[in-house]
């Protein structure tokens, strides 16, 4: 089977790309001229140089594969402005599996994000049905769902919206670790807010699973490891791995929200993005964002095999393999 990743010198989409090429696929990788490759060595398959904003190359990277994995795209922060997630979240995914129907490929798998179906403000597992993101990510997320679900005939299209993803090569709670080794991490108000979480393993592997489902099987999934956490108990379980607990600092709402207004306003003077602003406020502020298994297990037969215990244990071990903490 012949695989189009997107993303795969990023976080998730290196450990898709890795196995992926496990389980015997040959694949073709979308990478832009500006992205690091380090995370491509001994990674073997076709390179090819592309960009989401081009379609020619959009084109040129769909012709003679069977399976198209988009992890590609702008994550939360990454954008200045809603215009930019959109072109890049929504419009590219868009363009990409219109090229891929027409190409004649048999399945698209789009990897979203927990931010498009919003929050959970009933307290329970499932998701918002209609969804409400809060963020101009996750809306852009979501507008890239709609657009690669409409290219769904005959083309399979499926869908995968991971909650937080931690483990090895993330450097999006780098920040956090650190704050713990030096023994505190502010968290929101109490620190009970409840959270999926899911180890880039076990995420892997529900993409490589939805990419290798036998006929045309598609749909939208959530997934986590099966556990509900609170950033009190995670921040507990990182500091039982790191061999240090680290004290919590909780920081009043109010606090949060100044501050995210501020950052709002530095980011658009430097015009760069900065890690706390109001939408990153609104997603700390929301009770719980949680996911259900149930489909995904029923549906593509995948499970979560690590929890936070282990999970950190890994990461832990890698950080200070490479000196990161």
């Amino acid at each position: 089977m012949r695989v189009l990743l997107t993303g795969a010198t990023g976080f998730l989409g290196s450990h898709v790309g890795e196995r992926l090429a496990q389980r015997g696929a040959e694949l073709r990788l979308l990478t832009r001229r500006t992205s690091s490759l380090a995370y491509l060595h001994g990674l073997e398959g076709e390179r090819v140089e592309g960009d989401l904003r081009d379609p020619d190359s959009l084109q040129r990277a769909v012709q003679g594969v069977d399976v198209v994995v988009h992890a590609a795209g702008l994550t939360m922060g990454a954008a200045l402005s809603e215009a930019e997630f959109q072109e890049v979240n929504a419009l590219a995914t868009g363009r990409l599996a219109k090229a891929a129907r027409a190409a004649g490929v048999r399945r698209f798998v789009y990897v979203s994000s927990q931010a498009a179906q919003g929050p959970n403000d009933d307290g329970s597992s499932r998701a918002p049905d209609p969804p409400r993101p809060v963020s101009a990510y996750g809306r852009s997320k979501l507008a890239g769902e709609y657009a690669a679900l409409a290219e769904r005939d005959p083309m399979g299209v499926t869908v995968l919206r991971p909650p937080v993803v931690y483990g090895e090569r993330d450097r999006a709670l780098l920040p956090l670790y650190r704050l713990a080794k030096l023994g505190f991490v502010p968290v929101y108000g109490n620190g009970r807010n409840r959270i999926s979480v899911v180890h880039v393993h076990d995420a892997a592997e529900a993409v490589v699973s939805a990419a290798l489902a036998d006929g045309q099987a598609g749909g939208v999934y959530a997934f986590s490891d099966g556990e509900t956490h609170t950033w009190e108990t995670l921040v507990e379980a990182f500091g039982r791995a790191y061999g240090r607990r680290p004290r919590l600092l909780r920081v009043p709402p109010a606090v949060y929200a100044v501050a995210g207004g501020l950052g709002a306003a530095l980011q658009a003077a430097l015009r760069r993005p900065l890690p706390l602003t109001p939408d990153q406020v609104r997603h700390m502020r929301a009770p719980a964002w949680l996911a259900d298994n149930e489909a995904i297990g029923r549906d593509l037969g995948w499970k979560p095999s690590i929890d936070v215990e282990d999970g950190f244990r890994r990461a832990v071990l890698w950080y200070k393999q490479r000196g990161w903490l």
